[in-house]
């Protein structure tokens, strides 16, 4: 039975929570990757993704239109009186955006999959996720990743062909 251990990324790229986004942002340019798992003090704590920050910049979004002093009444915009100039606004967001770090944006409830975990199990359980990259774990400790195109490699190899049972032939193709 072929495990996790077989197709995974051992010793995974790692940034800590600390990290700010912008900086990330470029790690993920130079590393060509689109995620990492988090790790503080040799603990996972989280994942984050591209997407992440996207969602991130999202809130940042909603945030600008609280601030910006606009309400929708009866298809007409009114000003509040509280309303600040898009100059004050951006200046704001700006300097929200430039604070933000990994642990702003990142995924705390992270599935993990155990190093012997069977492949077939592990294809189960991105297809139910929707989830592109797992840590794997030996005893809660992060000992490598794994992505769907680890997944697709390992088929691409071979290497999940399942042998016939014992006393099964293998179907004859005819043309």
């Amino acid at each position: 039975m072929l495990t996790v251990e077989r197709i995974m990324q051992a010793k995974p790229r790692t940034v800590p929570p600390d990290m700010p986004l912008l900086q990330l942002d470029q790690l993920f340019l130079t590393e060509e990757v689109s995620g990492f798992p988090v790790v503080q003090e040799d603990r996972l704590v989280g994942v984050i993704s591209r997407s992440d920050i996207v969602r991130s910049l999202a809130t940042e979004r909603s945030r600008v239109e609280q601030l910006s002093g606009f309400h929708h009444v009866l298809d007409e915009f009114t000003p509040d009186e509280s309303m600040q100039s898009l100059d004050e606004i951006a200046a704001q967001v700006g300097v929200r955006f430039a604070e933000l770090t990994v642990e702003d944006a990142m995924v705390r409830n992270v599935v993990t999959v155990e190093y012997s975990e069977p492949l077939k199990r592990l294809a189960e359980i991105m297809v139910e996720g929707h989830l592109h990259r797992i840590p794997v774990v030996n005893g809660g400790r992060l000992v490598g990743l794994v992505t769907t195109i680890d997944l697709a490699r390992a088929i691409a190899e071979g290497l999940l062909v399942e042998a016939p049972e014992v006393g099964e032939s293998e179907p004859l193709l005819t043309g």
